[in-house]
């Protein structure tokens, strides 16, 4: 898992004003709630006076109180408030936690858990289409008790679509099946993109998905074009382009839950039936095709990728995935990611935090940084 990106922690109509919810990303659990201005705040869910959790309190103003003393935060992670040391007392300099810059985008809350300053950071992702004429775009949020680097690899995949997933080809049997050796792949900053024309069969009609009946779009089998894209190691784009006018595209964060689960929050944007009255069974077509990866990602062994790609076999399909797991340790290089082991080792024994653009500018932070596998600056141009 890695520190330095945005991670979408939860949808924002489940952050409020009335009392702080709990998140857990990154092996470490945060309190969100909304201050009195109405902007969502992420904050470490540890009281750094008896280590109780803050997503039991309360909400007060622009802060949260911890339930167990009454000691209050604000967004930045600064105490504000000691009850036992009374109305004018001094705070002490120690007292404070970390707090995570937010944004509110596409129906959802990121934070950026890292310690980055702001112009250094990589991108939040953006969707071109939200709010635009033609478009609808709806959220789903399902969890997975998987590896999250698995789950990613999963949607960069061109090839698993002919066995996993029934009705998007010949489900294993055409004898001629082969994905094209030439893919159209585009390396940038934080990540890839793979233009591909894949030969699809027609899409069958669904009655089980309710009135989400997209079969008209593709009655025959045709070319269809395909993009696959990631950006950091935890954001996808899947675009189908069935037409020029036709097209369904997901937008999907994967938040790593801890090294296990992962917590994943998509937004589906299409320009097929974009009446509002065919959301529900839109997303009842996305959990359907989710479900037929989650059985077999699921029961990937290992979940952990291996630490040489010499003990798995690659072919030209798997171009994308070998491109995504050489930026994931080219993030690794620059000392970003977390030592799990480590912090499943002291688990109950120490109390972690991940380390905010606070920690860069002031110190004496109580709560310790999780602790990073040490980087190679050497190997950490991505470019």
């Amino acid at each position: 898992m890695f520190i330095n990106f945005w991670y979408a922690a939860a949808l924002g109509s489940e952050v409020t004003a009335e009392k702080p919810i709990k998140v857990k990303m990154l092996g470490q659990n945060f309190a969100l709630f909304r201050d009195s201005k109405g902007v969502a705040r992420c904050v470490s869910d540890i009281c750094i006076h008896r280590c109780a959790s803050l997503a039991g309190g309360k909400v007060k103003g622009d802060c949260v109180e911890c339930p167990y003393h009454g000691w209050q935060f604000d967004g930045n992670g600064a105490c504000t408030r000691i009850p036992s040391m009374g109305v004018n007392a001094k705070i002490p300099a120690r007292a404070k936690i970390d707090g995570y810059p937010t944004e509110e985008r596409y129906g959802l809350v990121f934070a950026f858990l890292g310690d980055l300053p702001e112009g250094e950071r990589p991108p939040l992702p953006e969707i071109p289409e939200w709010g635009q004429e033609g478009w609808r775009c709806i959220n789903l949020e399902y969890s997975w008790k998987a590896g999250w680097e698995r789950s990613i690899e999963a949607a960069l995949d061109p090839a698993h679509a002919e066995f996993v997933h029934t009705g998007m080809k010949f489900a294993g049997a055409d004898e001629e099946y082969q994905i094209p050796s030439d893919l159209d792949h585009i390396k940038e900053e934080w990540g890839t993109t793979l233009h591909a024309a894949l030969n699809t069969v027609a899409l069958p009609q669904r009655a089980e998905l309710g009135n989400a009946d997209i079969s008209a779009v593709k009655p025959a089998a045709m070319e269809t074009k395909v993009t696959s894209k990631f950006i950091g190691p935890n954001h996808t784009v899947t675009r189908i382009q069935f037409s020029d006018t036709d097209q369904v595209c997901q937008y999907m964060w994967e938040t790593p839950v801890d090294e296990f689960n992962v917590a994943k929050h998509l937004v589906s944007v299409r320009s097929i039936i974009i009446s509002p009255d065919y959301d529900k069974s839109f997303n009842q077509r996305n959990l359907f095709v989710a479900e037929e990866d989650r059985v077999i990602v699921e029961d990937v062994d290992p979940m952990i990728f291996p630490e040489s790609n010499t003990k798995e076999v690659f072919v030209p399909a798997d171009t994308q995935l070998g491109e995504y797991r050489r930026y994931i340790k080219q993030w690794q290089a620059r000392g970003w990611r977390i030592d799990s082991k480590q912090v499943d080792e002291n688990k109950g024994r120490v109390a972690y935090a991940i380390p905010s653009p606070a920690r860069r500018e002031g110190h004496n932070f109580p709560l310790d940084s999780v602790p990073l596998i040490s980087g190679d600056k050497k190997s950490a141009n991505v470019a």
